[in-house]
């Protein structure tokens, strides 16, 4: 393969079944006109804490995270059903995520340059699975290859995924 033809890496990869809950920022208006962040459903809660066990262990290996550079974020969410597939919003998916990652691979929102989210139904990947990549941006070089390289990356990691678990 030249060197032209390399598929980019990322700095950081997982992956795991299941389908990010929709975080939406939400106020309620309480006595004397203040005015309060709604709290955390129990399902985003619990997702967010299932995320960080799976990206603790491995990011304990990696000493370049958190970083103070920018960053460029991937996230797929494939769907097993077209219904599902259809209510979902990527962008709220996305909040979700990023609040994760924050303070674990970068210290401020305003350091992640290039986030791409991607919702998909695929023959390939027959169950729920979210796919989150994670590169270190050192060039805008980086970015491009990133962009174009992302998805076949997610589908090389989803195979060895379902090698590690029993498919629902």
């Amino acid at each position: 393969m030249s060197k032209k033809d390399s598929i980019t890496t990322f700095d950081f990869q997982t992956g795991l079944g299941g389908v990010i809950p929709s975080t939406q920022e939400a106020y309620n208006k309480v006595i004397n006109s203040q005015i309060t962040l709604k709290k955390e459903t129990e399902n985003i809660k619990q997702f967010k804490i299932n995320f960080e066990k799976t990206i603790i262990n491995k990011l304990k290996l990696l000493a370049t995270f958190p970083t103070k550079k920018e960053v460029f974020v991937f996230i797929v969410q494939y769907f097993n059903s077209v219904k599902d597939y259809s209510s979902r919003d990527i962008d709220n998916m996305a909040k979700t995520i990023l609040d994760t990652l924050k303070g674990k691979f970068y210290y401020n929102d305003s350091q992640v340059k290039t986030l791409l989210v991607q919702k998909d139904i695929k023959d390939y990947i027959p169950q729920d699975f979210i796919y989150v990549a994670i590169k270190e941006i050192k060039n805008e070089r980086d970015v491009e290859a990133v962009k174009i390289s992302g998805i076949d990356r997610a589908r090389t990691y989803y195979n060895e995924f379902k090698k590690t678990i029993k498919l629902l």
